[in-house]
């Protein structure tokens, strides 16, 4: 491992250098330099590793020389206590599921925790299973019978349920919506069809080496290009590379991933990964490229989505007519957006004109959101790489 204030000298904060250091050191089985953890101020580190949802990892690592800080300490506990209570209820949940013959792909954490030397490492808010999207009804049948409230259904691309004190299950109809990414979705619209059958389970799947990662990727892309993603996704593409790469089947993977135009962007997070954890100097490009994980925290910033979804619906043009060419779309809605929003008026054209009357007074009632927007489009200047 190269020297810490060599290899990282160029990460923009304090607290993100100690935390790409320690988790570094956590998941390539390394005991951190006493000196330089003495020297990390805890406290900064510790909000900055809650930002990327990493203070378990840091907690591992920290643990190998020093006394944990109550912070980190229970932060470490709660995340093995969740952990547990997760794989626990999956238990459940999956039986019931086999139960009711509804096949079902655990997705993202629940999977990606096995690549971590430790599980407790990987910490998750919840966890996301993929169901047969023809039974969703039987599976929120099971769900509430497990004791979980629905608090979402049947309004997105997946249904939320959660248990007290602090358990959520996302359980997904579909992987991508047509609204936000349309290539994602066509692509992984036949999923039956790259699903493989478990052993020991009649109904449980799963994907191949090649497909969960093609998968990772995607969902990854999908919140690099709204809100942006941060630390954990980068370190989730180093070790998931690390444990499979060596088995994957490149022809087939170069292919898919050129089919979803997303091969430029696999091999820079994947070659950003490798150089971040294993503390190896950046280049000037891929320096921007960690600050922008670093300053996105694990769900993303508003910044970023204020900038990405107008960057996107200008086609990266900011010129004055593409600017009026975006309200004008705004106002005069069509397509996919009608379809989605007023599925009535899609079915019925006919009742276009009475939009010009509904939408005006629900705009009225946001007001501030709809002038914010307008001054967001007029001020918008594509950022110089």
């Amino acid at each position: 491992m190269n020297d810490l204030t060599e290899a990282t000298r160029t990460i923009s904060t304090n607290a993100a250098r100690d935390l790409i250091y320690l988790a570094s050191c956590a998941v390539n089985n390394e005991i951190p330099d006493k000196q330089k953890c003495d020297a990390m101020d805890l406290d900064a580190l510790f909000n900055f590793a809650r930002y990327h949802i990493m203070t378990s990892i840091a907690a591992h690592a920290l643990e190998k020389v020093t006394e944990l800080p109550h912070s980190f300490d229970q932060a470490q506990k709660k995340a093995i206590r969740k952990l547990s209570l997760f794989d626990i209820e999956r238990i459940k949940i999956y039986d019931a599921l086999e139960q009711n013959g509804v096949w079902y792909l655990p997705l993202k954490g629940i999977t990606l925790k096995s690549c971590y030397p430790k599980s407790s490492m990987r910490e998750m808010s919840d966890n996301d299973i993929l169901c047969d999207s023809g039974k969703m009804d039987v599976v929120k049948t099971v769900m509430e019978g497990l004791g979980y409230s629905c608090e979402v259904y049947e309004k997105f691309h997946h249904d939320v349920y959660s248990k007290p004190p602090t358990l959520e299950f996302e359980m997904h109809h579909t992987l991508f919506t047509d609204d936000s990414l349309p290539e994602f979705s066509k692509y992984f619209s036949d999923i039956s069809s790259k699903l493989i059958n478990d052993s020991d389970k009649g109904f449980a799947r799963h994907l191949s080496s090649e497909d969960f990662y093609i998968y990772i990727l995607c969902h990854m892309y999908k919140h690099y290009c709204f809100a942006g993603t941060g630390l954990r996704s980068l370190l989730d593409i180093y070790l998931y590379n690390r444990k499979y790469r060596s088995e994957m089947d490149e022809v087939y993977l170069s292919c898919e991933l050129k089919k979803l135009e997303l091969d430029d962007f696999e091999q820079k997070v994947r070659r950003l990964s490798e150089k971040v954890y294993t503390l190896r100097e950046l280049n000037d490009e891929e320096q921007r490229e960690l600050e922008y994980f670093e300053k996105s925290g694990a769900n993303g910033t508003a910044e970023n989505l204020h900038y990405n979804s107008v960057s996107m619906a200008l086609g990266g043009d900011d010129s004055n007519k593409s600017k009026r060419t975006y309200i004008l779309r705004r106002v005069f809605i069509s397509g996919d957006e009608l379809k989605r929003r007023h599925p009535t008026v899609y079915k019925h054209k006919v009742l276009y004109p009475l939009l010009f009357i509904s939408r005006p007074i629900k705009a009225a009632a946001h007001p501030k959101r709809i002038i914010d927007e307008v001054k967001r489009v007029k001020r918008f200047k594509i950022k110089e790489k």
